[in-house]
């Protein structure tokens, strides 16, 4: 080999190193393709049960093409839910919201263009209203907020707004928020999918055209959105579209699961550098890898025996259909771990912890994901297999580096010494 071939390997190999590391993770469960989820606008929302009743009576949601398929997130069979509208564009969900007194799980129903709201109670969708409905936009984001109320925040794509929802009295009473753009000044994007924690008032926004993730303050008072992490830029842990946003929110720690052009991107927004915290994970199983999973949502808590720390949904394009992931299995893949915590309930409305025990709104500082209930850190690796498993580094970590490895190669062109 010689000097010039060895230099390019190395370059070759520094170039692997500045990718994020990526881990495929094992599909436990796939819902049935009797029952496939429309491919066009494809969306995945968790329903939770009532405080108190085992989250084995978990729904997940499956959306596309203006209907919605519901199925037992446990056992992945077929569900029947009466009364939802006849056209189902997407649908949100925020669990811990007061409705007549009881904490519940209120869902958002986006049907030709209208949000109306509702429960779902022995199988049927209740609707709880408003008498007129919120009109216009074309993504939907949902969320309990401190005292027992709700949140939605709508975009058509250009502009996000946010309406106040109080369900006390049974009925949703409505009143309209601040509006402002779903993008930094500039950026050419626009919003294909929202998330948002009301407790904490986190936001982010995953664009359609460029593919990038921007966050901002969910009260929307608080300037324009600023860029969290840039696709063009990313190593190859983010491409467009960003087709669904979902929050793992605990006391310990905040995880923005994102679904993208390049797989699902996972991050810890308490990092010191939240960004450069992502790492790609690519759901895998006999039928086949989800290199590009349409939307995403997920639990903390244990779902049936197959799911004992918590579950992550994705939906599959190619096969019209929604596939699961364990959170602890995944947990134990990455390195350094992840937190794992099925005790804290999203469900309980005005929890006793500050803010509703999540930590308070922002993305700097925090310890990261090592600390909390339990972490995967340490253990196996598990039945997942890493890829780029040795190294985090960036590029511009790695330069350096392959400079000095290339100067010892005498390939690096050295002042000529004056005599």
């Amino acid at each position: 080999m010689t000097r010039l071939t060895f230099a390019l390997a190395l370059l070759a190999g520094g170039l692997g190193l500045a990718q994020p590391n990526t881990y495929f993770a094992p599909i436990i469960a796939r819902t049935p393709g009797t029952s496939p989820v429309g491919a066009v606008g494809m969306g995945t929302a968790i329903w939770l049960p009532d405080p108190g009743v085992a989250a084995d009576q978990s729904l997940l949601f499956g959306t596309g093409g203006g209907t919605a398929i519901p199925f037992v997130l446990a056992t992945q069979a077929a569900a029947s839910v009466t009364g939802l509208p006849t056209r189902v564009d997407a649908i949100a969900a925020a669990p811990g919201v007061l409705v007549g007194g009881s904490s519940k799980t209120l869902l958002a129903v986006l049907s030709n263009g209208q949000v109306t709201f509702g429960t779902v109670e022995s199988g049927a969708y209740v609707s709880k209203g408003p008498l007129t409905p919120i009109s216009a936009g074309t993504v939907i984001a949902l969320s309990a907020v401190p005292g027992g109320s709700a949140a939605l925040l709508l975009s058509d794509g250009f502009q996000i707004s946010r309406f106040e929802l109080d369900v006390s009295s049974g009925t949703v009473v409505v009143r309209p928020g601040a509006t402002m753009s779903a993008a930094p000044s500039g950026a050419n994007d626009q919003a294909n999918t929202l998330v948002f924690d009301g407790m904490s008032n986190r936001g982010f926004v995953g664009g359609r055209v460029l593919g990038d993730i921007y966050q901002f303050d969910a009260r929307l008072d608080a300037g324009l959105p600023t860029v969290f992490d840039v696709a063009l830029v990313s190593q190859g842990r983010l491409a467009a579209p960003v087709t669904g946003l979902a929050l793992y929110a605990v006391p310990e720690v905040t995880y923005l699961l994102a679904a993208n052009g390049q797989g699902l991107t996972i991050y810890n927004v308490d990092a010191p550098t939240p960004a450069s915290s992502g790492f790609r994970v690519i759901p895998n199983d006999a039928v086949g890898p989800i290199t590009a999973p349409a939307g995403v949502a997920v639990t903390n808590l244990p779902v049936g025996v197959a799911f004992p720390d918590g579950v992550i949904a994705v939906g599959d394009r190619t096969h019209t259909d929604l596939a699961l992931l364990r959170w602890d299995l995944l947990a134990t893949q990455v390195d350094g771990g992840l937190v794992i915590d099925s005790t804290f309930d999203p469900r309980d409305a005005g929890s006793s912890l500050p803010d509703g025990g999540r930590p308070d709104g922002g993305t700097d500082g925090g310890s990261g994901g090592g600390g909390g209930g339990s972490s995967g850190g340490g253990g196996p690796l598990g039945p997942g297999i890493p890829v780029d498993h040795g190294s985090s580094c960036t590029s511009a970590a790695g330069t350096p580096l392959l400079l000095l490895l290339l100067a010892g190669l005498g390939l690096v062109p050295r002042r000529r010494q004056r005599r």
